[in-house]
């Protein structure tokens, strides 16, 4: 039975793939925008998840973790249709305010729902392997999706849209065969009120264990996702005068105005979906081996050696353009390492009663920094490269953790803090 929830829960985390958009969707902006104004957009992604984490994560608590998912689902869906109707900078703003409701519907939600459904039928000490493992499915999927994703690109700009559509509307058939968390089966009058939840959630992550995690966290996820926006058009610029080489035709402009366009043909557009496929399956390694790394290095280990690893590889392509793919392997390794790790982290110190809404708070703290470095990094753009841009983000993973690390200690037991089956956290 619990090998059944686990496996529904896997082709749930397939659905949740943007694969088909994903190698190209700073391209398809760069059409009709400006690097600023995609990083405005990234800023006011940010802003509205800021805002949002707490309240959608209050209603997984009160109403439902999978109720939460669902509204995810539909928000995605609705986000990605707009894109094949719209073209200007409002409308795209309005999209970007969708795709971000539909993030914080699902960030404390998802983590919550698997830690307490293991909790309840299976080991919540195997939720970073199971997180892990999802985030691998998720990855193997979106290597697939990847490819078709370019290719229809190189037909017209559109048809990877229409794709994703169709793809992760399949996300609510998914999430109709999971079960709902056991506290939330039945009607219940006892769920918190919004102000003690609140209360809650500050207690938790203003003080240790958790206040040093979160800062940490919020360096690495804020800068390595706005790094993951400059990609396309970084890879265009380092890797662009090899293709070239290779007899692959460039738009006008070279590899640089290329990027700052948009402007991909169909072999270029094609080669964008494999490169990310490639990286994607990579990625999945991370996920997968999660579980088995921290107990090897530990958390503390693990959360000190692989962001340092990702920063420094962001740092090395602008002075060396032919080290941006290894670049990219790194990122795409490091992060879906360390983010189960940190989920799980978190999951062991808080208690079961408003986890989605102290998840929330969690992913409102990223948010909190993605804001900035989003409007910076669009501007650093348009003034420079993309490339620049990148390292730029790797500096502040490198010397913004090191900083943390300095400062304050990082998790300083590693360990699991709440007992199997109750609803507060055990003392450290």
């Amino acid at each position: 039975m619990a090998d059944r929830l686990v496996a529904n829960y896997y082709v749930y985390r397939a659905t949740l793939s943007v694969g088909f958009v994903t190698p190209v969707f700073t391209l398809f902006l760069l059409r009709t925008l400006s690097f600023t104004e995609v990083g405005a957009l990234s800023a006011l992604y940010s802003v509205v998840a800021l805002f949002g984490e707490i309240p959608t994560g209050y209603v997984g608590d009160r109403l439902g973790r999978r109720a939460s998912l669902l509204l995810s689902v539909v928000f995605g869906v609705a986000s990605l249709a707009g894109f094949v109707l719209v073209q200007s900078f409002l409308w795209y703003a309005l999209l970007y305010v969708l795709w971000a409701l539909a993030l914080t519907f699902r960030s404390g939600s998802l983590d919550a729902w698997l830690y307490d459904l293991l909790d309840e039928r299976l080991d919540a000490d195997a939720f970073t392997r199971v997180r892990g493992r999802g985030d691998a499915v998720q990855q193997w999927t979106g290597a697939v999706t990847m490819v078709g994703g370019g290719l229809l690109y190189g037909l017209d700009p559109t048809f990877p849209f229409v794709a994703a559509v169709a793809f992760n509307s399949l996300g609510v058939l998914a999430l109709v065969r999971l079960p709902k968390n056991a506290q939330y089966a039945g009607e219940r009058d006892d769920r918190p009120p919004m102000r003690e939840t609140l209360g809650l959630v500050r207690e938790r992550l203003t003080r240790p264990p958790l206040r040093s995690l979160v800062v940490y966290a919020a360096l690495l996820f804020a800068a390595t996702g706005v790094a993951r926006g400059y990609v396309q058009p970084m890879a265009v610029e380092t890797l662009g005068p090899t293709a070239a080489g290779l007899g692959v035709d460039l738009p006008p402009g070279g590899a640089v105005a290329a990027a700052r366009s948009g402007e991909a043909g169909a072999t270029l557009a094609l080669g964008l979906g494999v490169l990310y496929a490639v990286l994607s399956v990579v990625s999945s390694v991370g996920g997968y081996y999660a579980g088995p790394l921290a107990d090897r290095l530990g958390v503390r280990g693990t959360l000190l050696v692989v962001p340092l690893l990702v920063g420094v590889a962001l740092v090395v392509p602008a002075w060396v353009g032919l080290l941006a793919l290894p670049a990219f392997v790194t990122m795409g390794v490091g992060i879906p390492l360390v983010r189960p790790v940190v989920g799980g982290y978190l999951n062991d110190h808080v208690a079961r009663a408003g986890r989605a809404t102290t998840l929330s708070a969690a992913q409102m703290c990223y948010m909190a920094v993605r804001t900035p470095l989003a409007l910076a990094a669009g501007v650093l753009a348009d003034a420079t490269t993309a490339t620049t841009t990148v390292a730029a983000m790797g500096g502040v993973v490198a010397v913004g953790g090191g900083v943390v690390w300095l400062v304050s200690t990082v998790a300083p037991d590693g360990s699991t803090a709440v007992t199997p089956g109750s609803d507060t956290p055990a003392d450290s």
